[in-house]
């Protein structure tokens, strides 16, 4: 391992590729063989750890990446350190760290459940930043400054209003210039369009309350990334051709005929939808799955922290077109804008307000194109290029040379309009791999959200495998994991979506920390209504009331997680005769759709 990482002849990818395991699954059991105590087997993993520590330091981006991300979850969490693999830590600090050390001991045995004397990595304290708010300089200096500045006879409102389209990295540097510079930057005028609240607390700037609020995305991130190091992959499975399957029906109720909020019946009332959505979730499902498994191939590549920094940047300078150019010009996002646009979408109350904020407009979204829209889809990706180009001054995407391009992204669709989609996919746009220079993410997201938006595919379609095992459907073949979205499995889905907005409809939450756990069943359907967020918000108020929020990834509490979980059962049951959690497989009257 030491020639691994001292042969200036091995390229910096190569050594990363031997030096770091391939999956999470490789770390773990390595750890697990440490924690046998093996004097052996310390010795060797602490000769890699010391090697991993010289790459960390020679090449930051890499602890980053999940693999990293978990291995110092697992050793912070199960494998203290002792206090001289500490102090050699500290010593990587050093702008050249030559001193290996090879302790036959680096760690202290796993200490015992309920041990108090270790804080999980949860529970530990991350200081905000120290931030001095108020300037030290004297009025007499102040004015001497002002006075002696070359930009003195320049009026404060230009320079306000050019400092006002600036982002926050160029709003560092300016300050940096002068002191009147410094002074104009401050300004609440400037900073009240970076936050996320248009609300000026008395006791605090809007310069201060950005601080705050990136602190606290921040912290979400931070959060974010120790549960997605618990996280596992689920494996897939080909489908195999077989008998209709017989699901089961739910036990015939007397519901009550008024109405409530949109709903002029009772969902359990017909096997077919009781209401209209101004979304086609039918065939908006098919594309968003569709959409699912391309990114999932692309995964390791596309969710390092340095390529989702350029993926966010190149979505904020896209939207910045759609609002110039909205709605009279058709736009053709890239995938990799795709996937930064789905991670907003599926924020709703955070999307509105941050596009009000950002474009002065929500800017609309749909992933199923009309006839015409398809039909004009390659000319508005070239037009995109070039607004793009002449705009920004750097490269949109490449243009694929024949159809042959896609087949690589686009294969094995379950619908047959598989073409239907309006984002473009037959060239893949190349990322470096360094972070944009001034990167700034104005957005109310964080990176590891859209990491973890990216794993939720699996994870829906893990239940959607486990759920049968939990209710009796007879003929069903249960070693596939793919999602069946065919005629009878969609209008269950359906039934089962109409259930959650009657349950939102009849059972409002009661303030602002309260929620509602849903399925990834509902969640298909559920995800695929807020595809448009306009008309999202028009069917929510109509039919509910309201616009029903969606968090995805809460931070809650085990305990509190489950027992709102079970009073959400408890009344789902009582009201539609069955599981929550197996709900999408009941057929509403005894008719079946297979």
């Amino acid at each position: 391992m030491k020639l691994i990482l001292c042969d200036d002849g091995i390229q910096s990818e190569t050594k990363i590729s031997l030096l770091i395991p391939s999956s999470i699954a490789w770390i773990d059991g390595i750890l697990e063989q440490i924690e046998s105590n093996d004097d052996l087997v310390v010795t060797r993993a602490g000769l890699w750890l010391d090697s991993l520590s010289h790459l960390a330091h020679r090449f930051s981006d890499i602890v980053l990446s999940l693999t990293m991300i978990h291995l110092n979850n697992r050793l912070s969490r199960d494998l203290p350190i002792t206090n001289q693999y500490k102090l050699f830590l500290k010593q990587l600090c050093e702008p050249n760290p030559t001193k290996y050390y090879l302790f036959k001991r680096l760690f202290k045995k796993k200490p015992k459940k309920g041990d108090a004397s270790i804080a999980p990595s949860s529970a530990r304290r991350i200081d905000p930043p120290h931030v001095k708010w108020t300037h030290s300089w004297s009025t007499t200096v102040i004015s001497n400054a002002l006075a002696a500045s070359p930009f003195n006879c320049i009026p404060n409102e230009i320079l306000l209003s050019i400092f006002q389209l600036m982002s926050v990295p160029d709003l560092c540097n300016v300050s940096l210039v002068c002191r009147l510079f410094k002074m104009v930057a401050d300004q609440d005028d400037i900073w009240k369009l970076k936050c996320n609240t248009s609300t000026k607390l008395h006791s605090k700037s809007f310069k201060q309350t950005y601080m705050d609020w990136m602190y606290e995305k921040y912290l979400r991130n931070a959060e974010l990334k120790r549960k997605l190091a618990d996280m596992r992959s689920f494996g897939r499975l080909g489908c195999v051709r077989c008998p209709s399957p017989q699901y089961p029906v739910r036990p015939i109720a007397d519901h009550p005929r008024e109405s409530l909020g949109g709903f002029k019946q009772h969902p359990n009332s017909s096997k077919d939808m009781t209401i209209e959505l101004s979304v086609d979730i039918g065939k908006t499902a098919h594309q968003l799955i569709s959409m699912l498994e391309k990114v999932s191939k692309f995964q390791d590549t596309l969710f390092q922290s340095a390529i989702l920094k350029q993926m966010i940047t190149r979505y904020y300078r896209f939207m910045q077109l759609k609002a110039i150019y909205l709605p009279n010009v058709l736009l053709v996002p890239t995938l990799d804008i795709e996937i930064i646009w789905q991670t907003y979408l599926l924020r709703p109350e955070i999307y509105r307000a941050d596009c009000i904020r950002l474009f002065r407009q929500v800017v609309d979204h749909s992933l199923v194109t009309t006839d015409i829209q398809q039909f004009l889809k390659k000319q508005a990706f070239i037009d995109t290029c070039h607004f793009y180009e002449e705009r920004f001054g750097e490269k949109y995407c490449e243009l694929a040379s024949n159809r042959n391009a896609r087949k690589s992204t686009s294969e094995d669709l379950t619908n047959p309009s598989q073409d239907a989609y309006s984002y473009w996919d037959e060239s893949l746009f190349e990322f470096t791999t360094n972070p944009p220079k001034q990167y700034e993410n104005p957005f109310s997201f964080t990176e590891a959200e859209v990491i973890l938006d990216g794993r939720w595919l699996d994870l829906c379609k893990s239940f959607m495998h486990d759920s049968l095992e939990q209710c009796p459907v007879r003929g069903y073949f249960r070693g596939s994991r793919e999602i069946n979205l065919e005629n009878g499995p969609m209008q269950r889905l359906k039934k089962s979506y109409e259930r959650f907005l009657y349950m939102a409809a009849k059972y409002p939450l009661q303030d602002s920390n309260d929620f509602v756990p849903p399925t990834y069943a509902i969640d298909i359907m559920w995800h695929a209504h807020m595809q448009e967020p306009l008309k999202y918000a028009a069917d929510c108020l109509r039919l509910v009331g309201y616009i029903i929020s969606h968090s995805p990834w809460p931070i809650i509490e085990d305990k509190k997680m489950k027992k709102k979980r079970d009073t959400t059962d408890k009344i789902w049951k009582e009201e539609f005769q069955s599981e929550i959690s197996t709900d999408h497989l009941y057929n509403t009257v005894e008719e079946t759709y297979d």
